[in-house]
């Protein structure tokens, strides 16, 4: 058995981490991330795990693109491509990038 999103730090606790990652990860508004920047950053418990979260798939890489694919329907066409742009999203919120990250062409 593959991973699951289920062993995301913070999935089981928190369904506004869980909508986070089905919607913004979405096709549809994958290229909206700007939208979740200030939530990331308000020092709240949502925006503690959230982090937690964006650390933890960062230094393990667990997803496969197929599994990361299941989770939020956004196919990337590598692990590379998908853990770049995740490093892009969390400098987004957490370092100095100043400009949203684009997600690569599916």
């Amino acid at each position: 058995m593959g991973w699951t999103a289920w062993e995301i730090p913070g999935w089981h606790e928190d369904e506004r981490l869980r909508e986070f990652y089905r919607n913004a990860f979405h096709p549809e508004l994958i290229d909206d991330i700007a939208v979740y920047r200030d939530s990331a950053r308000d020092g709240g418990p949502y925006a503690a795990r959230l982090r937690t979260s964006l650390d933890y798939l960062l230094e393990q890489r667990p997803a496969s693109v197929k599994e990361w694919w299941s989770l939020t329907r956004y196919s990337f066409q590598s692990e590379d491509e998908l853990y770049e742009f995740l490093a892009d999203v969390h400098a987004y919120f957490y370092g100095d990038r100043a400009e949203p990250p684009i997600a690569p062409a599916p």
